[in-house]
C-alpha cells in the first residue's frame, strides 16, 4: 500500500483544481504550451535549483500574455534567487504573486506575447529544505516534483514535457533510484560532470494535467532530511487534505477527488526517445556561440535528425550542388560544383549519394555523427541556454523579414535567403502557407531543383511566368515534408544508431522497488492560481 499512500501525500502540497473562482481578467487567455523543459537539481544542502523553459504559443483569439505566475514548492523558496527572461530578454520586476500563495509573479512588460505569436519563458530559482525521508528505506531520502501546469479552460493542444532530475554530487549511478508510481522508469539515465541525471519525456503531455516524478538516494548524500507530516488514519488524511487545500488554495477541494489522488501517476506510460545532444540540465558555459549554420543550429535546438538532413539537402539544392530527382523514393542528382565551395558536412552529404541517386543511410549516419560531434566541440565553454535563445531569435527575425516585405519580389527574396532558418520553426508549414496568400511570384532559381515536374495532376508546372502564391507555398511545404519523410527509412532506428555513438548510455542501474517520498514532495505547481490565472492574467 506504500504506492497509494505516497501518491496521496505527494499531491497534498500542490492541489490545483478549477474549483476556485477564476479572475475575470484571465478569461480571455487561450494559449498552447508546445514545450516545457524542467530541470531540478538536488543540492547537497538539501535545496533544489529549479529551472523552467516554458514555450507559450498564444492563439489568435487570446489576449496578450503579459504576466505569468510560477509556483514554488514551499515558503522556503528564495525570492532573491528567482530570475527570468523571455527569449533571452531579461525580466526584472519579479515579485511575490498576487494570485499564487507560494510563488512569483513575472510581468513580461515589453515582451508580452501577442495573439498569434510565441515565446519561451525561462525561470530559475532556489527552494530550500526540500529533501524528505523515504517511505520504504530508512537509509534513503527522496524527492518528488510536479512541474507547473495550467488550467484546461485557458489551454489547448499538447505539450512536449521534459523533466530532468539531477542527483546530489555524492550519489552514484548504482545508488540512484526512481519511483514506480511517480514518473516510472526514466526515459534516459546518464552521468555528466560527476552527477547522475534521470530524464523523463512525455511527448504528448497535457498542459493542464499534473505529472509527478520521484527519485530516492542515500540520505547521507544531503545535509538535512525532513520528516513529512503523517496521517495515521483515514480521517487524518481527509483532514490534512482539506487543511492543506485551504492553506495553499484558499478553497475547499471536493472530497470526491480523493479517489483520483490515490491513483495519480499510474497512467503514465514509459516512453523512450533517443536524443543526440546533451539534455537541458548541464553545467553551462558563458556567452553565446554565434556563427553556427542552420543545420548546426538545428543540432543545438535538438531538431529530429531527418529534419537536420533535410536542411543540409536544401542548402545543397540552393547552392546548385544537388537536385531532387524524385521524392518517393527519394533520389538526388549530383550537379557540377566545386567541392571547395561546400562545408565539411555538405561534402560528407554529397558523398552519401549512391550511383542510382539514393542516399546511403550508413554513410548519412556517419555524416551526422561527424556534424554532431563538431557542434559539441564548438559549444565548449559557451552557454547552451543562451545559445538556444539566440538561434530561436534568429528564426523569429527571419520570419519577420518575410512577413514585413511589401512587394512579392522582396518577400520571395527574404524567404529564399532565410529559408533554412524559417524551416526550424515548429509551424513552418502553416506560416509559409499564410504569408504568400494573394501573391503571384516568379519561380525562384532553386525551384526546379527542389520540385521537379510531376506527372499528370502531380503538381505545379514550371513553364509559367509566375506562380500563384498559394500554389508556391504548398509546393515548398509538401516537397520539404516529403523529403523529410523519405530521407531515411525509419527515423527512430536511424536515430538510435547515431546516438549510440554521440550520446551512449552510461552504465547505470535502476531499482524498480526503490520507492520513496511519502508526503516528501517538492511539487512546483502554482496552487489554485494555476487553474485560475493560467499562464498569465
Amino acid at each position: 500500500m506504500e504506492t497509494s499512500r505516497r501518491s496521496v501525500a505527494a499531491f497534498l502540497s500542490c492541489v490545483a483544481f478549477a474549483a476556485a473562482s477564476s479572475p475575470v481578467a484571465a478569461q480571455d487567455y487561450y494559449f498552447e504550451v508546445p514545450r516545457e523543459v524542467v530541470a531540478v537539481t538536488v543540492n547537497d544542502d538539501s535545496s533544489l535549483d529549479i529551472d523552467y523553459e516554458i514555450t507559450f504559443r498564444n492563439t489568435a483569439s487570446g489576449s496578450p500574455i503579459d504576466v505569468v505566475d510560477v509556483g514554488f514548492p514551499s515558503d522556503d523558496y528564495d525570492l532573491a534567487s528567482v530570475t527570468a527572461d523571455v527569449d533571452g530578454e531579461t525580466l526584472d520586476a519579479i515579485r511575490p504573486s498576487e494570485y499564487v500563495d507560494v510563488g512569483v509573479e513575472i510581468p513580461l512588460g515589453d515582451y508580452a506575447i501577442p495573439p498569434g505569436d510565441a515565446a519561451t519563458l525561462h525561470v530559475r530559482g532556489r527552494n530550500d529544505r526540500m529533501v524528505f525521508e523515504d517511505a520504504v528505506d530508512d537509509a534513503y531520502a527522496s524527492c518528488v516534483f510536479s512541474p507547473t501546469w495550467f488550467a484546461s479552460e485557458f489551454t489547448t493542444g499538447s505539450t512536449h514535457l521534459t523533466m530532468t532530475f539531477v542527483f546530489p554530487p555524492a550519489v552514484t549511478a548504482e545508488q540512484a533510484r526512481w519511483h514506480e508510481d511517480e514518473g516510472g522508469e526514466p526515459t534516459r539515465m546518464f552521468v555528466e560532470e560527476g552527477r547522475v541525471h534521470y530524464v523523463w519525456e512525455r511527448e504528448e503531455a497535457s498542459p493542464s494535467e499534473k505529472y509527478s516524478f520521484g527519485i530516492s538516494f542515500p540520505r547521507d548524500a544531503v545535509a538535512e532530511v525532513r520528516s513529512p507530516p503523517r496521517a495515521g488514519r483515514l480521517g487524518g488524511l481527509f483532514g490534512g487534505l482539506v487543511a492543506l487545500a485551504t492553506q495553499f488554495c484558499g478553497c475547499l477541494v471536493p472530497l470526491g477527488i480523493f479517489a483520483l489522488i490515490a491513483v495519480a501517476g499510474v497512467a503514465n506510460r514509459r516512453r523512450r526517445r533517443m536524443k543526440y545532444f546533451p539534455p537541458q540540465a548541464k553545467v553551462e558555459g558563458v556567452g553565446i556561440k554565434r556563427g553556427l549554420t542552420a543545420p548546426e543550429a538545428a543540432v543545438i535546438l535538438e531538431r529530429p535528425l531527418n529534419a537536420v538532413l533535410t536542411l543540409v539537402l536544401f542548402g545543397l539544392v540552393k547552392k546548385g550542388a544537388l537536385a531532387v530527382a524524385s521524392q518517393e523514393p527519394l533520389k538526388v542528382e549530383k550537379l557540377p560544383f566545386k567541392e571547395n565551395g561546400l562545408r565539411a558536412y555538405e561534402n560528407d552529404f554529397v558523398a552519401c549519394v549512391e550511383p542510382d541517386g539514393a542516399l546511403g543511410e550508413d554513410r548519412l549516419g556517419e555524416m551526422l555523427i561527424s556534424l554532431i560531434k563538431s557542434v559539441q566541440r564548438k559549444m565548449k565553454g559557451f552557454s547552451h541556454r543562451e545559445t538556444v535563445a539566440y538561434y530561436r531569435k534568429i528564426v523569429k527575425t527571419a520570419w519577420r523579414l518575410v512577413e514585413e516585405a511589401d512587394t512579392p519580389q522582396v518577400k520571395l527574396e527574404e524567404f529564399t535567403n532565410g529559408l533554412e532558418w524559417t524551416m526550424l520553426d515548429d509551424d513552418f508549414g502553416g506560416r509559409t502557407r499564410d504569408v504568400f496568400v494573394g501573391y503571384h511570384l516568379p519561380p525562384p532559381f532553386w525551384w526546379g531543383h527542389l520540385a521537379p515536374a510531376a506527372g499528370p495532376g502531380g503538381g505545379v508546372s514550371f513553364d509559367m511566368p509566375t506562380l500563384p502564391g498559394a500554389s508556391f507555398a504548398n509546393g515548398v511545404v509538401t516537397r520539404l515534408e516529403g523529403i523529410a519523410g523519405n530521407v531515411v527509412s525509419k527515423v527512430e532506428s536511424f536515430t538510435a544508431k547515431v546516438t549510440a555513438t554521440t550520446n551512449p548510455p552510461p552504465a547505470t542501474t535502476s531499482r524498480p522497488g526503490g520507492w520513496g517520498g511519502g508526503c516528501a514532495c517538492a511539487c512546483a505547481c502554482a496552487g489554485c492560481a494555476c487553474a485560475c490565472a493560467g499562464g498569465g492574467r
